[in-house]
């Protein structure tokens, strides 16, 4: 039997890479760095490129394992194992980048606000809608990363569970 989980795997990182191009295009990528006052995102990019690594050596050594070696069972596992992780703590760090959005939207607000003076309110206004945007925007990208790195382990698991 042919596997051809590192050619699925191959797929769905080149179709991800054919969608991030024109988020970078277009300028979604600045607009998030600029707009992210934790900086979290820059992690979990960091973490979904380690993962994405990962798990290409874990297809890999699935399409060259066979059933007498019990190849995947060992190493491969626990790269596997790794990969989820990495899932899970992009999206644990899409939910803090949230939470610390939210802290900084409400947290200076209401501090030294004048509401008769449209420059304060203005100002406050600014304020609320740079935490939001953190917030939104650390979800998203820990949302998207852990989707598109469950998607690629279970790809390596399918193969898996056919031998």
């Amino acid at each position: 039997m042919i596997k051809k989980t590192l050619a699925r795997w191959w797929l769905i990182t080149t179709v991800t890479l054919c969608g991030v191009f024109p988020l970078w295009k277009f300028g979604v990528f600045s607009d998030i760095y600029e707009k992210d006052v934790t900086s979290i995102h820059l992690v979990i990019y960091a973490v979904f490129i380690l993962a994405t690594i990962l798990t290409g050596i874990a297809a890999w050594r699935t399409n060259i394992s066979d059933k007498q070696t019990g190849h995947y069972n060992k190493t491969t596992g626990k790269i596997v194992d790794v990969c989820w992780f990495c899932s899970e703590t992009m999206m644990a760090l899409g939910l803090i980048g949230t939470i610390a959005g939210m802290i900084y939207l409400f947290g200076m607000i209401f501090d030294q606000i004048d509401p008769s003076d449209p420059e304060d309110l203005k100002e406050a206004l600014s304020h609320m809608a740079r935490g939001l945007s953190t917030a939104m925007y650390t979800t998203i990208c820990g949302m998207i990363g852990a989707l598109i790195i469950k998607v690629q382990l279970m790809n390596i698991e399918f193969d898996n569970n056919s031998l």
